[in-house]
């Protein structure tokens, strides 16, 4: 397992790689996984709250970013997005009708 503390910019957020350096880079590069910065942007969009950590895996070919929130009431959230297409897999946590952003 390959695990990295974040610059200054993303102080306070843990990130874990649970695989190969190499073969992430790669993934990044074939377009299977877009960046961090992509799914920062996708997350201020949908969900309130504050990445505290961020998991990355591959799992049969996809590529998943597994997270963790914490909410403005300090409830700790759950998320996982498909790496590809940023979409929600699965959301779980206290609080969830606080913690997504209504679209209007």
């Amino acid at each position: 397992m390959l695990f990295c503390v974040l610059p200054q910019a993303f102080a306070n957020v843990q990130l874990e790689i649970d695989e190969d350096h190499d073969d992430v880079m790669l993934a990044v590069q074939q377009g299977l996984i877009q960046p961090y910065s992509a799914l920062q942007a996708v997350v201020s969009k949908q969900l309130h709250g504050r990445i505290i950590k961020v998991e990355l895996e591959e799992d049969d070919d996809v590529w998943i970013y597994e997270l963790k929130l914490i909410d403005p009431n300090n409830n700790i959230v759950r998320v996982e997005y498909e790496a590809k297409t940023l979409t929600i897999l699965e959301i779980k946590g206290r609080g969830l009708e606080n913690i997504i952003k209504v679209s209007q």
